[in-house]
C-alpha cells in the first residue's frame, strides 16, 4: 500500500509494528554482475559485512532522552491529547535490500504504562515534527466518527446477507451522519423547537415504532 501511495506521488503516515525492519544508515551494494557466456545476471546484493535492518522498536530505544519532545495533537473526551514524540530519518528494508529514506516517527505515552506507537512517513525534510504528529493522531478522529455512526445513525445496526444491501445501510447512515453533524454546527439555522443533540437519529433507547400522530407532517 505505501508504494502505490508513493507511485501515486502523495505523502503518507502509517502505523508499523514494532518488528518492521530499517537501517539507520544506508547499507552498501554489490551491484549485478554483467551477463557473460549466458550465465544468470546476479541480483544486487548486500556487501559483504553490511549491517542487518534493525527493528524500528530497537532504533528508537537507542535515541537520546533529549530527541524526545511533548506535544498536543487535539482535544479528546478528557482533555487536551498529549503524548512524547521523536523521529529518526532512516532507509526503509523492502526485500531484505534498501529502499528509499523516510521518517521513523514514534509515540509514547506520557504516563504508564509508557507504551509506544511507531509509524513510518513519506514526508520531505521540512516538514515539522507537529505536522507529523498531528497526521498520525487522525485515527482518533476516524475512530470517533464511527463511534458517533453508530450511536447516532445505526451505522452497525444491519442485518443483511448480501453486499450491495450492506453498501446501501452504510450509504445511508454515513449521509444521516453528515446531515447531523451539519446541523449541529449551524445551530443558529435550527428551526424553533427543533432540537439536534447527540444520540437523537438511530437510537436505540427510545421506541422504535411509529412516531404519535400529532408528531407527523400533514400530508400534502
Amino acid at each position: 500500500m505505501r508504494v502505490a501511495i508513493e507511485r501515486a506521488g502523495k505523502w503518507y503516515v502509517l502505523a508499523v509494528t514494532s518488528v518492521t525492519r530499517v537501517w539507520p544508515e544506508r547499507p552498501a551494494l554489490l551491484a549485478p554482475a554483467q551477463r557473460t557466456g549466458g550465465r544468470p545476471r546476479r541480483k544486487v546484493r548486500l556487501a559483504p559485512g553490511a549491517p542487518k535492518p534493525q527493528m524500528v522498536a530497537e532504533v528508537v530505544a537507542q535515541l537520546p532522552r533529549q530527541r524526545w519532545r511533548r506535544l498536543s495533537v487535539g482535544l479528546g473526551a478528557k482533555g487536551a491529547r498529549v503524548y512524547d514524540w521523536t523521529r529518526l530519518r532512516v532507509i526503509e528494508s523492502r526485500d531484505d535490500l534498501p529502499g528509499p529514506a523516510i521518517w521513523l516517527l514514534a509515540r509514547r505515552a506520557v504516563s504508564p504504562p509508557h507504551e509506544l506507537a511507531y509509524y513510518l512517513a513519506s514526508a520531505p525534510h521540512t516538514a515539522p515534527l507537529q505536522q507529523l504528529a498531528q497526521v498520525a493522531s487522525t485515527r482518533y478522529t476516524v475512530e470517533q466518527c464511527i463511534e458517533e455512526a453508530k450511536g447516532e445513525a445505526g451505522f452497525d445496526r444491519y442485518e443483511v446477507r448480501t453486499w450491495a444491501s450492506w453498501y446501501r445501510h452504510i450509504t445511508l447512515t454515513m449521509l444521516a451522519h453528515v446531515w447531523l453533524a451539519d446541523r449541529r454546527s449551524r445551530p443558529e439555522e435550527t428551526a424553533p423547537g427543533e432540537k439536534i443533540s447527540r444520540g437523537t437519529a438511530g437510537s436505540t433507547d427510545g421506541a422504535r415504532g411509529p412516531a404519535p400522530a400529532r408528531d407527523r407532517p400533514a400530508p400534502a
